[in-house]
């Protein structure tokens, strides 16, 4: 069998890109203007979900230090808190963590094909992009990982050119003022905003799914997650401000397409055209990110017989090749029924639940004495600001978006009820 921890800083760094920078960036900015948000409140509201990131990533870092296994919060929840959450975790996220923004970013990477080239099938194209990744991935570690980078050097490349075209381009004085308004960065839709950039952010933790396959986890996924997410807060801010200096935010308000817009602006249709053309090779990353990602928690899901056993069984490369096309087949069929913007705040919200709850974990880990690699910088004060701002975003959530977080509570619900009636399945919890 051929060696599997073989994954370096440089491939882990480039999947923790990957994962991060997908559809969020490119669709949210006019949301938050729908909410009410100023330029400035909306620089402020990315440049905040950097930091929560980066406290998460801090943690996460020393998780996976210590735990150096594939499944990120399922494998962490269920040791070291109890496995019910590590079970409602493992269910819920593999089709609302992975396999439903899989289908989102197939969609949004083919509505931006189909926006130039009249009569392209979505649908049918995105579930086909879905398999052909997928086959890529199902195969060999090695070459995924090498695309993968390729595919990451090249997403970085384009935004880095998109944002230096629009500084660089002759234009009148910016098209907004950025000034923030104190009054509603204490709101509900405040919050809503943060939980939008948290969706963008989500991502940051990719490393710790993949433990089971990194060379020297003890230093890869600690650094790996600081360098992919300081990267990415850094391009996230430097392209909200090139959106917001072209176009007034007040014509952005309900905007999906932002990237098309400030092109269209600067450029023409022309231009216009060809930015649309290049977001969608650059959404080919995430698409394969998480398709290399998301498998790992289903294998380790189901080496504790919480899924079939042959999800767990590896090819002579040491890939789990049907778990892989166990996900590809939950994400094809998702985009020939759903829609990513229904789904948005449901996602974010979730996942926000359960890094809170592997954060807790770490505190745990260090409560208990097993936490031998302390790699968490700024601990305590790192997990404590982290989960001061998600249970704020929570909270406020609740309020201001009622029906989609208690569908997504009601989830929650469901999957421990589920978990009732496999408990005796289930891992100890350490």
């Amino acid at each position: 069998m051929a060696e599997r921890r073989i994954l370096t800083i440089v491939p882990t760094s480039a999947t923790v890109i990957a994962n991060m920078i997908g559809t969020g960036i490119f669709t949210t900015t006019g949301l938050m203007v729908t909410l009410g948000a100023s330029a400035g409140d909306i620089l402020l509201g990315w440049f905040l979900g950097g930091i929560i990131a980066f406290c998460g990533a801090l943690c996460y870092g020393e998780l996976g230090a210590n735990m150096p296994h594939s499944g990120g919060e399922y494998f962490y929840l269920t040791r070291l808190l109890h496995p019910s959450l590590g079970f409602v975790t493992g269910w819920v996220e593999l089709i609302v963590g992975f396999a439903a923004p899989i289908a989102a970013v197939a969609m949004a990477l083919n509505l931006y094909l189909g926006a130039v080239i009249a009569g392209w099938p979505v649908r049918i194209m995105a579930a086909a992009m879905i398999i052909g990744v997928a086959a890529l991935h199902s195969y060999d570690l090695h070459m995924g990982s090498r695309v993968q980078s390729a595919l990451t050097i090249m997403k970085v490349a384009l935004i880095l050119l998109f944002i230096a075209g629009v500084f660089f381009s002759p234009r009148p004085a910016p098209a907004n003022a950025f000034t923030v308004n104190p009054g509603f960065l204490f709101s509900s839709a405040f919050a809503v905003v943060l939980v939008f950039v948290s969706f963008a952010y989500s991502g940051w933790n990719a490393a710790a799914y993949i433990g089971a396959d990194l060379r020297d986890p003890e230093r890869t996924l600690p650094w790996a997650s600081l360098i992919g997410t300081g990267t990415v807060a850094a391009l996230y801010v430097m392209l909200n401000v090139s959106y917001l200096t072209v176009v007034p935010s007040a014509e952005l308000a309900g905007v999906a397409e932002v990237g098309n817009v400030v092109a269209t602006r600067l450029w023409g249709s022309t231009g216009g055209n060809i930015v649309s053309l290049l977001i969608s090779l650059t959404l080919l990353c995430p698409l394969s990110a998480m398709i290399l990602v998301a498998p790992r928690m289903a294998e380790a899901m189901s080496n504790d017989g919480l899924l079939p056993a042959v999800l767990a069984k590896l090819n002579s490369r040491n890939v789990p090749t049907n778990a892989v096309m166990f996900i590809a087949a939950i994400s094809a069929m998702i985009t020939m029924t759903s829609s990513f913007e229904r789904l948005l705040i449901y996602i974010g919200f979730t996942l926000n639940i359960f890094a809170a709850l592997a954060v807790i974990a770490l505190i745990r880990l260090r409560q208990t004495g097993q936490s031998k690699h302390k790699t968490c910088m700024g601990y305590p004060f790192t997990p404590i600001v982290f989960l001061i701002f998600t249970i704020w975003m929570t909270v406020w959530s609740i309020q201001s978006q009622p029906v989609a977080t208690l569908t997504a509570l009601a989830t929650l619900a469901v999957a421990f009820i589920v978990y009732l009636f496999r408990s005796k399945k289930a891992p100890a919890a350490i």
